[in-house]
């Protein structure tokens, strides 16, 4: 339940997402019982060297994988400890639990860094559910590109307009300054949150350059 933005330059990678949480639990049932909002939740969590940042959006538990990021250094060993949760998730032997599955929500996560050997930025979507995995790597270069995930992801491009998309992402091109970026993506959050009520307007920012790839938390001045 969440907004998850990320945008991916040949320069830079810029990972954001939303404060609000549902109290008691981010699962279905805590939904439908109108479970109260809580704020500043953290949903961006990076590894200890600082070369990686990953958003994850849905039920956070179920992203058995968060605490071990802290322990991991390397990139390929996160990328290989999230693929075999999401594999370890998917109900593929074990289908008699298919028959008591009713209603169910896709985890999904996005997963942003700067490979030093390659010398390229990337970014590796997941979603996962009992019945469904879904993962694809993509490099940053030209043009600049923006992913999203979560339940306000379905309208982020009503929400901004694809237009208003389109323009930002030229305006981009050549050059992608942080200030710049935050300031559009903050202004997304909050036209998102108009839309659904499950993403909250004021969002958290991690920013990697070429002149600073380690991640950090965006401060505003």
């Amino acid at each position: 339940m969440t907004l998850i933005l990320n945008i991916l330059h040949r320069d830079t990678s810029i990972l954001a997402a939303d404060r609000k949480a549902i109290a008691g639990g981010l699962n279905l049932a805590a939904l439908e019982t109108g479970a109260p909002a809580v704020y500043d939740f953290n949903k961006i969590t990076v590894n200890p060297s600082l070369n990686l940042a990953i958003g994850v959006a849905g039920n956070t538990h179920e992203h058995f994988y968060l605490p071990e990021i802290g322990l991991s250094t390397s990139i390929n060993e996160v990328l290989s400890k999230i693929r075999k949760n999401m594999e370890c998730f998917l109900r593929v032997n074990d289908r008699t639990l298919l028959k008591a599955l009713s209603g169910f929500m896709v985890n999904q996560a996005i997963v942003t860094f700067f490979d030093k050997d390659a010398d390229i930025y990337c970014t590796n979507t997941f979603l996962f559910s009992p019945v469904e995995n879904q993962t694809r790597i993509h490099s940053g270069g030209d043009p600049a590109r923006i992913f999203h995930a979560g339940s306000g992801s379905r309208y982020f491009e009503e929400a901004v307009g694809m237009e208003c998309i389109r323009s930002f992402l030229s305006a981009i091109s050549s050059s992608c300054t942080p200030e710049a970026c935050i300031s559009w993506m903050q202004d997304a959050f909050e036209k998102v949150s108009t839309k659904d009520q499950h993403t909250g307007p004021e969002a958290v920012f991690f920013v990697s350059t070429r002149q600073n790839p380690r991640f950090s938390k965006w401060e505003r001045g």
